[in-house]
């Protein structure tokens, strides 16, 4: 990627005064390009572990003790922006793909599924990101798992503020994305699939 981060997070969406919170938003990440699948490939919306599943921003979860921002929360659900992540980030890796969310009006039905279930999402007890997600991509819905993998990254973010953990959050989002474009690259045409 060559150090090159596009993310632009932090969106603040305060009303006048320090009375609400804080919102942010996750962002897309840039990654290597594979050319020549022209695959159909519809990106599930994200199954999140429920403690993770809040409108707050989970600070930390150390010792058995989950830890809310008392003043940053998301800007949209969590989930919803996760799968909006994903589908933009394979986009842009797959640019001969069509890449759709679940749910999301299209008139073509997908040969290929791409599907998280991401049980961390947070920052831990040392300050790291870390996003733990069992990724699996599958063909024609329902048959077997082509591939499947529980991938576990972290990153220490710029600094202690929660904007810095959302862009490694962000980031960690972009390498998981660069494992399924990988695994995704060398699919037939969706009408072989």
């Amino acid at each position: 990627m060559g150090g090159a981060v596009l993310a632009t997070t932090g969106s603040v969406l305060t009303a006048c005064g320090n009375a609400g919170p804080t919102y942010y938003t996750l962002s897309s990440v840039p990654g290597m390009i594979y050319r020549g699948s022209a695959s159909i490939i519809e990106v599930r919306t994200p199954s999140l572990a429920g403690f993770l599943d809040k409108d707050r921003i989970v600070s930390e979860i150390s010792n058995n003790k989950l830890t809310l921002s008392s003043s940053d929360a998301w800007g949209d659900n969590v989930t919803n922006m996760i799968g909006r992540v994903m589908m933009l980030n394979l986009a842009q890796r797959l640019p001969d793909a069509r890449i759709f969310l679940q749910n999301q009006a299209t008139e073509t039905t997908p040969q290929v599924y791409v599907e998280m279930d991401i049980s961390k999402f947070n920052q831990d007890s040392s300050g790291n990101a870390i996003v733990t997600a069992d990724l699996v991509i599958r063909y024609n819905g329902d048959k077997p798992a082509k591939f499947n993998r529980l991938l576990t990254l972290q990153k220490t973010p710029a600094d202690s503020g929660t904007q810095a953990l959302v862009v490694a959050l962000s980031q960690l989002l972009g390498q998981v994305s660069d494992t399924a474009a990988e695994n995704l690259r060398d699919l037939p045409a969706s009408s072989t699939l």
